[in-house]
């Protein structure tokens, strides 16, 4: 459904607004530039009067004196009015618009790359603080199609904005030259084009219309590429390529569909803006030439303007569809920064230190949904205490609450009733940016960047030495094999690690969690996808870390959780058990 008149016209507002509060000064040294430029083809166009009649067109009196004029200006500054001194200040003039053109080309190239990037930025930002929350709440591809291809849509439309501006000063210099010459004939020009932009004003509801269908699709197609990717392995095991062709092909029909309709819109702007400026023209050069009897020189001018503006209004018309098309793209930016905002976390105060855990981590009376509409809790009324440098299970069947348990406890979720403690102080403010960069943290599904071991290992410490990673690397048992690769360190691990195997990636992800020296490690179901060889060897690494810091195991597998001092047991939220261990 399109929206009403008055909502496009607030979004365009603050769209211009926004773009001339990022652009500053810039913005106006552009539309400076500009009027010079309209000046100057104004001054190039009126340059043509004499030099026409000094070649004989159109005699002593055309242009009402205006000839005259233009030779006392040259008289003033020291040039003869001949034909020599007249073509050398046109050339003058078109030399100077066209260093000026270049100029104003690269610094709107500045003004509208800038824009987009600072849009960008500023999305990119509210989305890395944003709470964990409004990660969960949205789809990875539609995060991925505002930045890339909604942003993109938005600097192009920026483009036709400056476009628009331009044309409209050239447009208001012709017709101000048209004017000297003839005011009746100028006003019938004005009419023709103005009575164009009338008519043909539907078609900007048309572009918006395609817009914002366009949008979709394109977020439509973003979000089958990236759930195929992720799914190529199962889908290629299943044998069901043809099926996601077949969803593809869909979508990307969608897309060209709207594509095509828009350029329908802006082939049937130029089309008919072709047949009416040649009828118009015809109308024109018919009274000029029986009725207005406009002399010889004027008419060349007037009709060469005539036919130059003409094309002017159409290009104004082509800019505000363009511009409206890309409306609905500007419109999602502002919607995702706005909720990302609106959950935004508490910012850090100065440099983060991390924090050491002397007692215990006390989840106190907690409860958690995600949706607060929705009665299901994912966690009721959980009251638990993980001593410090003991190793703690929590244990229990699938959906039980133990990844919301792990999120809570890492300070990635709130509880909407209860809290978390670390040493009797609330996880909250700056205490939950010191406590997240004392927590080393392994999830089930190892993430690791096409990138070199090193590289990998840096992401979560930036700042550490070789000697470290080597030390982290034989904390998690994983020393040897980095050794015996021909490249070491060096290594180019693939795509989320492709070229490892399953318990060498775990291990890698394990070394990169010690490299911070944190006070938690928390493993979410790091070994549930192993052998029992590798899970074997990442035991061992935990075993060696035991009673140096807090580790926190979710897991399966019993012997998983042969060495926790604590277990506790989880079912539909709920703590059912608890019981002690292996001594501590």
């Amino acid at each position: 459904m399109t929206p009403p008149d008055n909502e496009k016209h607030q979004v365009l507002s603050h769209y211009v607004k926004t773009l001339f509060r990022h652009a500053g000064a810039k913005a106006w040294i552009s539309l400076g530039l500009m009027v010079f430029l309209g000046l100057t083809q104004g001054v190039g166009l009126v340059m043509i009067i004499p030099f026409l009649q000094l070649i004989g067109l159109g005699g002593t009196e055309g242009g009402g004196g205006l000839a005259a004029q233009i030779g006392n200006v040259l008289g003033w500054v020291g040039l003869p009015l001949n034909i020599p001194s007249v073509l050398c200040v046109y050339v003058g003039i078109i030399a100077a618009h066209a260093i000026v053109t270049r100029y104003r080309e690269v610094l709107n190239a500045r003004i509208v790359n800038g824009f987009t990037q600072t849009l960008r930025q500023r999305l990119y930002q509210a989305l890395s603080r944003a709470e964990w929350l409004c990660f969960l709440r949205s789809r990875v591809s539609d995060i991925t199609h505002v930045l890339t291809s909604d942003l993109q849509r938005v600097g192009f439309a920026t483009q036709q904005l400056f476009q628009l501006i331009g044309t409209v000063i050239i447009a208001g210099v012709h017709i101000a030259v048209a004017l000297i010459i003839s005011v009746p004939m100028t006003l019938f020009a004005l009419v023709c084009g103005g009575g164009f932009l009338i008519l043909l004003r539907p078609f900007n509801q048309q572009a918006y219309r395609t817009g914002e269908g366009l949008r979709g699709s394109m977020n439509d197609m973003f979000a089958a590429v990236t759930e195929h990717l992720n799914g190529m392995k199962i889908a290629k095991s299943y044998n069901l390529g043809d099926p996601h062709e077949q969803n593809f092909r869909t979508i990307t029909n969608g897309v060209t569909g709207q594509m095509v309709r828009f350029s329908k819109a802006n082939a049937a702007t130029r089309m008919y803006y072709e047949i009416g400026g040649a009828v118009a023209l015809a109308v024109f050069f018919f009274v000029a030439m029986e009725i207005v009897h406009i002399p010889a020189a004027n008419l060349l001018l007037i009709v060469f303007l005539f036919t130059r503006l003409l094309p002017q209004f159409s290009m104004i018309q082509q800019c505000v569809q363009r511009i409206t098309n890309a409306l609905p793209s500007f419109e999602a930016a502002l919607e995702m920064e706005k909720r990302f905002e609106v959950m935004k976390e508490p910012l850090s105060l100065g440099a983060v230190n991390p924090l050491r855990l002397d007692r215990e981590i006390c989840l106190f009376n907690v409860s958690f949904r995600y949706d607060n509409s929705n009665e299901i809790w994912a966690l009721r009324e959980v009251n638990v205490i993980i001593p410090a440098r003991g190793m703690t299970a929590i244990v229990g069947p699938s959906g039980a609450g133990k990844s919301t348990m792990a999120d809570l406890i890492l300070g990635l979720l709130s509880p909407e009733q209860g809290e978390v403690r670390i040493d009797d102080q609330p996880l909250t403010g700056e205490l939950l940016h010191r406590w997240r960069r004392s927590v080393g943290y392994v999830p089930q599904d190892t993430f690791l960047f096409h990138d070199t071991i090193r590289a990998n290992l840096l992401w979560a410490l930036p700042d550490a030495k070789d000697s470290d990673l080597w030390t982290a690397l034989r904390l998690a048992a994983v020393e040897a094999f980095v050794s015996r690769l021909s490249e070491g360190l060096d290594t180019i691990v693939g795509d989320r690690g492709v070229r490892l195997s399953g318990g060498e990636r775990q291990r890698i992800a394990l070394a990169r969690a010690l490299l911070r020296k944190p006070s938690l490690l928390l493993l979410d179901e790091a070994t549930s996808s192993l052998d029992s060889e590798n899970e074997c060897q990442i035991q061992q690494a935990i075993n060696q870390l035991h009673g140096e810091l807090t580790i926190v195991v979710i897991a399966h597998r019993s012997s998983t959780i042969l060495r926790a001092g604590r277990i506790v047991v989880l079912d539909k939220g709920r703590i059912v058990d608890e019981a002690h261990g292996a001594p501590s």
